[in-house]
């Protein structure tokens, strides 16, 4: 039998990232695993306690957005929407969950440019699943411009890399479209592109491919290629993440 905080000294000084605690008994595990190396595994169980860092190595949760909410993830992240203090644990989860019904924003972005960050990464996640994994250059970056291809280190996709031609890789985008990395615009058919976030377009015309009842919406491409976005062979994701590494 321990203690919490016993159980919680023991995950610091090993390579620990989350804690099982069941109050009761004072039973402690230790796992290696967390809600962000493997949250299809590490749920919370009945008559157990999580507790977890809120890291992947050295890599710290700083944004997170959730599909269907109607919440701008855009307004989000740049500061101009009113988000709650309290944070709900739902909202630190990389998997869709009802115990989120706002977005994660930590207090760094709007200290970004003092914070010595070293790099940056985007990822996208489909049922608790990571389909989307993208590493940008954050050194000298501020909170919008290293959301760009200039930064870009890797990413899943073989084909985007700096010698591919872009129309839009901005976090800002084009209207309701953001964190957006386009290839060609030439009318609804023939839009092609990797990832987009679609938001609310102020009853503006939607192309038939962006439309949906409930917004945001996370649509990637499933090849290694970009995709006609018309085709509907595109996926849709449930959480969008952004992690910093120091």
């Amino acid at each position: 039998m321990k203690s919490l905080d016993t159980c919680a000294v023991e995950c610091f000084q090993t390579e620990c990232l989350s804690i099982n605690y069941q109050s009761e008994t004072k039973e402690c595990q230790l796992s290696k695993d967390s809600p962000y190396t493997n949250p299809v595994l590490v749920q919370e169980a009945q008559y157990w306690e999580i507790y977890y860092l809120q890291k992947e190595n050295d890599w710290e949760l700083v944004f997170r957005a959730q599909a269907h909410n109607n919440i701008s993830p855009y307004n989000a992240w740049i500061g101009t929407l009113s988000l709650p203090t309290l944070v709900e644990e739902g909202c630190l989860l990389l998997m869709n969950t009802s115990t989120c019904t706002t977005i994660y924003r930590n207090d760094i972005l709007n200290t970004w440019d003092s914070e010595s960050i070293s790099e940056v990464k985007l990822e996208l996640y489909k049922a608790g699943v990571r389909v989307v994994n993208i590493r940008f250059d954050g050194k000298g970056s501020n909170y919008i411009d290293w959301f760009g291809i200039d930064r870009l280190i890797d990413s899943g996709w073989e084909t985007l890399t700096k010698h591919r031609t872009f129309n839009h890789f901005t976090l800002w985008g084009s209207e309701w479209r953001r964190f957006l990395i386009n290839q060609y615009y030439g009318g609804c058919p023939f839009d092609s592109g990797w990832m987009a976030v679609i938001e609310s377009n102020r009853n503006m015309e939607f192309c038939a491919w962006e439309s949906s009842s409930i917004r945001p919406v996370f649509l990637f491409a499933r090849g290694e290629d970009v995709t006609r976005w018309i085709n509907y062979d595109h996926g849709f994701a449930d959480v969008l993440a952004v992690f910093i590494r120091r």
